[in-house]
């Protein structure tokens, strides 16, 4: 989309910025075209839901590595 000076383009723009994939971003995007909220929100939610499960695991990685690390420094005292 062009620049960001209206509100359909900024929207835009955030969907991009999250992340969310093409084909999500064009489904919101019409939603909030046609003015259906409910289900905007619905897919938003799972949006939401499906970034926070990969904050979990990536949560979940950095925990073992910060183990792994944490066991190397007490086998070197």
């Amino acid at each position: 989309m062009p620049d960001g000076n209206n509100e359909a383009q900024r929207f835009y723009q955030n969907l991009v910025d999250i992340g969310f994939e093409e084909e999500t971003i064009s489904r919101c995007v019409l939603l909030r075209e046609k003015g259906n909220s409910k289900e905007l929100l619905r897919t938003l939610q799972s949006g939401r839901r499906d970034l926070l499960n990969h904050i979990h695991a990536e949560q979940k990685r950095l925990d073992w590595l910060d183990y792994l690390v944490y066991q190397l420094n007490r086998e070197e005292e």
